[in-house]
C-alpha cells in the first residue's frame, strides 16, 4: 500500500510538468536580417554570400495526450551577390516525448531546396531530434540535430544544428529566435546558416 501511494504521489508530480513540456500547436512568421551561403565548387574555388530573408512555419500536435505531431515550414533567402534566391519547403511528421526537465521530439520530413537561378531543385528527406528546457512557464530554450539527404542530379547530404529560445508573450502570442546551420556535401558543397527573429501565434 505504500509503494502504491509513493507511486501515485510520484506520477502526480511528474504529470504537470509532462504536460507544460511538451509543445503545443503554434504557427510562426519570421524574418531572416542574416543569412550565410558557403558554395565550395572543389578544386580549391570557393565562394560566399551574405543574404536575408523570411519564412512561416507551424507545428501542430494531435491526439491526446499530443504525443504525435505534424510540422511544415516555407523559407526563401535572397543573395544579390550571387544573384540568387533559396526557397526550402519541408513537410514532417513526428512524435514528442515529455521528461522531467523538458520534452524531446523525434520527427522525419520531406525537404526541398530551390534554387531557380542555377537550376538546383534537391529534394529528399530530414531526421531529426530535438531537446526542449523550460526555463520557467512560457520561457524556453531548445536544441535540435539533424540529417538532411537530397537528390538533384547528384546527391547532397550532411548535418543541420539548431539553437534557439521562444517566450510566450501572453497565452496567445510569442517572439523566439533561433540559428540553424545546414552543411550539404555533394558534388558541390553548400553551407547555409540563418538567424530567425519571429512571432510566434499560440493555439
Amino acid at each position: 500500500m505504500k509503494v502504491t501511494n509513493k507511486l501515485l504521489l510520484l506520477a502526480a508530480l511528474v504529470m504537470p510538468t509532462a504536460a507544460f513540456a511538451n509543445e503545443g500547436a503554434h504557427v510562426d512568421a519570421y524574418y531572416i536580417p542574416s543569412s550565410t551561403l558557403d558554395v565550395d565548387l572543389g578544386g580549391g574555388f570557393s565562394d560566399d554570400d551574405d543574404g536575408d530573408g523570411f519564412g512561416i512555419k507551424g507545428f501542430v500536435p494531435l491526439g491526446r495526450p499530443n504525443n504525435f505531431f505534424l510540422n511544415g515550414e516555407y523559407q526563401t533567402t535572397s543573395f544579390d551577390d550571387f544573384d540568387v534566391d533559396l526557397d526550402q519547403l519541408r513537410l514532417g511528421a513526428g512524435w514528442q516525448i515529455p521528461l522531467a526537465t523538458g520534452s524531446l521530439a523525434l520527427y522525419g520530413e520531406y525537404v526541398n531546396w530551390t534554387i531557380d537561378d542555377v537550376d538546383f531543385d534537391a529534394d529528399g528527406f530530414g531526421a531529426h531530434a530535438r531537446l526542449t528546457f523550460p526555463v520557467s512557464r512560457g520561457v524556453n530554450l531548445f536544441g535540435q540535430v539533424g540529417y538532411l539527404s537530397l537528390d538533384d542530379e547528384s546527391s547532397y547530404d550532411g548535418l543541420e544544428l539548431l539553437v534557439g529560445a521562444s517566450v510566450d508573450l501572453t497565452p496567445n502570442i510569442g517572439a523566439f529566435i533561433d540559428y540553424r546551420n545546414t552543411d550539404l556535401d555533394g558534388d558541390i558543397d553548400y553551407q547555409l546558416s540563418d538567424l530567425r527573429i519571429g512571432v510566434r501565434v499560440l493555439f
